[in-house]
């Protein structure tokens, strides 16, 4: 099945963790990198953003307390609010209701997440609904939503010891067309530590 692009949160030794995968049929020819406290996808070919400008974008943003997932822009919009003392609950809703999806050919929903301590929250919008939800999060326990066909808060058995493990296992998960993904894993201080899955 495709899913798209995938957002999840989870938490494994009482450690939280954000992930992003890139699952794509229209531009696979893309990677992860990491730029200081964020993460970036791009195309290896910068013509391609000429093509479709959403394809480029930090996907993953940390804070010294939180942690914010996403598959566009909002996820800088998301941090910007959270670092003025908004709620990433607020945050997040109030990002998604001002972009709103992605107006390309496929309507393309906006996808957020973050964790802050042992919370966590995922939102979605889509061209008809705008969907925002708190989860208390339990050791073992993992949340994802994707742009397509699971665009619910789906229940996934996921989990990693280090940033690199869990993205690799969201790259891993069995859905069609991986093409690179993230983590970020809170540290045993403050702050988060990045990894990034390329297979090229």
């Amino acid at each position: 099945m495709y899913v798209g692009r995938i957002v999840a949160i989870g938490r494994s030794d009482n450690r939280s963790w954000v992930a992003y995968r890139v699952s794509s049929r229209s531009f696979p020819s893309r990677r992860a990198e990491i730029r200081g406290k964020s993460i970036l996808v791009h195309p290896r070919n910068a013509a391609d953003l000429a093509k479709n400008p959403y394809i480029s974008y930090n996907c993953i943003r940390v804070l010294d307390d939180a942690a914010v997932v996403a598959n566009g822009t909002q996820a800088d919009t998301i941090v910007e609010k959270i670092e003025d003392g908004m709620r990433p609950l607020d945050a997040i809703s109030l990002s998604l209701v001002a972009l709103g999806y992605e107006r390309d050919e496929l309507d393309t929903p906006r996808l957020a997440g973050a964790v802050e301590g042992d919370t966590g929250w995922l939102g979605i919008a889509k061209k008809d609904e705008l969907h925002v939800k708190e989860f208390r999060l339990a050791n073992g326990q993992a949340f994802m939503v994707a742009t397509y066909e699971m665009t619910d808060f789906e229940p996934i058995p996921m989990s990693g010891q280090c940033p690199e493990e869990i993205a690799r296992r969201a790259f891993d998960l069995e859905f069609e067309r991986p093409v690179c993904s993230a983590a970020a894993l809170a540290g045993l201080g403050k702050g988060f530590d990045l990894a990034i899955y390329n297979p090229l």
